[in-house]
């Protein structure tokens, strides 16, 4: 793990790459992903408005189909359907970009459990 990596990017990886290695689980405070990070990690990548996978929704776990988010002002989420039933999008209204950001942290919550790739989450935190 490169030096000065700090939980933050830690969360960021294991969020948008669904991995971290052995050494960067252990540098993470009681090798644990806490969900007040992964909020704010979504907001940040909604607020960057550039497209990012949400590999957590059964969907997108077909052979072939993808589902995008992306941020479009303050609250506004653009998603992406690619596959088998042809090619959607559309928008969710929120009225902030954290409460778009704890949506989809809820909506990784129904679908991952209490685990990303084995490192447990720390929902109160």
């Amino acid at each position: 793990m490169k030096s000065g990596t700090d939980e933050k990017e830690l969360i960021h990886k294991l969020v948008f790459s669904l991995h971290l290695s052995v050494p960067e689980r252990n540098a993470l405070p009681e090798q644990k992903a806490r969900a007040s990070l992964i909020c704010l990690v979504l907001e940040e990548a909604l607020q960057s408005g550039r497209w990012f996978h949400a590999w957590w929704l059964p969907d997108d776990s077909m052979i072939g189909c993808e589902i995008k988010y992306r941020g479009d002002g303050a609250g506004q989420v653009c998603w992406t359907y690619s596959g088998i039933e042809g090619n959607q999008s559309g928008v969710r209204a929120y009225i902030s970009s954290r409460v778009a950001a704890q949506a989809l942290m809820e909506e990784l919550r129904r679908f991952t459990g209490n685990a990303i790739d084995g490192v447990p989450i720390d929902w109160s935190g």
